[in-house]
């Protein structure tokens, strides 16, 4: 979910509690002064994930509540379970040639045909999904060769004793390997999309994602872009990079490659503690791509017993406070001034 979305969840819960606020007395009257010609943040809508394998038919109702009552606009979804090693066994052991035989068979099984119908689904709903993978990578693209990282990672993963690291030399393999499912997804699933988040978390890893270092991204990423251009797919945006620690600055490097950026489309974080998505969003807004959406994606403190929705907007805002937030232009036309909860570009 974009992380300005908390300013917008905040006024819709004024709108709710108004009228009962003003029925408890009529000594003192609440004023709301709203100027539309002033404008902060562009907000491109609430957000869900989900993991696309249990998706059923009998769902379609609370999906419905969801994108109706909710308002969800943005779906994030898991094609895999929690897992990104489909490919148990190389393809092949060419890189460069993909292996239809091979992965015509993985992607019509069960698991893969729960997600195409999800999708499709949601695309009948009007939404263009976010296709997005998490977990462990095939076992033959890792190794133990990575120094100890220099950034933050995960408790469990700084003990982690297995190999878990995404070997450089695998780079194309592992190109290979996702941009085989999105050209699955576009020319046989029929799934309309815009945005591919190729890892997730791999700060967290195993579990959650191979390792990939900050510095090491731009290289996986550029792998997967080139990849994706050379199938006819450079209109597919990626996302990135969805770290477990959001203090982590994934950020940078991949704004120092212009021809990477010219395929990234949004840069995606999660926090589960008490830091800001802020620091990073206005990171992005001092370089060169400050339109770059900036979406909070995954949030939560889950060792914090205050669950108020006051320590909740402390917590998760985009700045600490609201003289920082960065102001955006929204065109008289924009979808927003209908609706600000319709995402950007669907």
């Amino acid at each position: 979910m974009n992380c300005r979305h908390l300013t917008y969840a905040t006024g819709v819960w004024l709108l709710l509690s108004g009228p009962l606020l003003f029925a408890q007395g009529n000594t003192s009257v609440a004023k709301v002064t709203i100027d539309p010609a002033e404008r902060f943040q562009w907000i491109d809508g609430f957000g869900v994930n989900f993991t696309g394998p249990y998706f059923r038919d009998d769902q379609k109702a609370m999906f419905g509540m969801l994108i109706d009552d909710l308002g969800a606009t943005i779906f994030r979804v898991v094609p895999y379970l929690v897992y990104s090693n489909w490919e148990e066994v190389n393809d092949n052991d060419d890189p460069n040639v993909m292996n239809w035989e091979y992965y015509n068979n993985r992607y019509s099984g069960p698991i893969f045909e729960a997600t195409w119908r999800g999708l499709r689904y949601l695309n009948s709903r009007g939404i263009r999904p976010v296709i997005a993978l998490m977990g462990p990578v095939p076992d033959w693209m890792v190794d133990d060769k990575a120094p100890p990282p220099t950034h933050d990672v995960c408790n469990k993963s700084a003990k982690e004793p297995s190999p878990s690291h995404l070997n450089p030399a695998m780079y194309p393999e592992f190109a290979e390997e996702v941009v085989s499912l999105v050209m699955y997804a576009r020319y046989k699933a029929h799934v309309d999309f815009e945005y591919f988040s190729p890892f997730n978390e791999t700060d967290c890893y195993p579990a959650e994602g191979p390792r990939i270092d900050p510095k090491e991204a731009p290289k996986v990423l550029g792998a997967v872009a080139a990849r994706l251009k050379k199938e006819g797919l450079g209109d597919v945006k990626l996302m990135v990079a969805d770290q477990a620690i959001i203090t982590n600055d994934y950020v940078e490097p991949i704004l120092e490659d212009r021809e990477l950026m010219k395929q990234v489309g949004v840069f995606s974080f999660h926090t589960y503690g008490e830091n800001s998505v802020g620091p990073q969003l206005r990171r992005v807004k001092a370089s060169q791509y400050p339109q770059t959406p900036v979406w909070l994606t995954e949030y939560g403190d889950l060792n914090d017993l205050d669950k108020t929705a006051e320590n909740d907007w402390n917590i998760t805002s985009c700045a600490p406070a609201p003289k920082e937030l960065p102001r955006a232009r929204i065109p008289q036309d924009s979808p927003s001034q209908r609706s600000a909860t319709r995402p950007r570009n669907l």
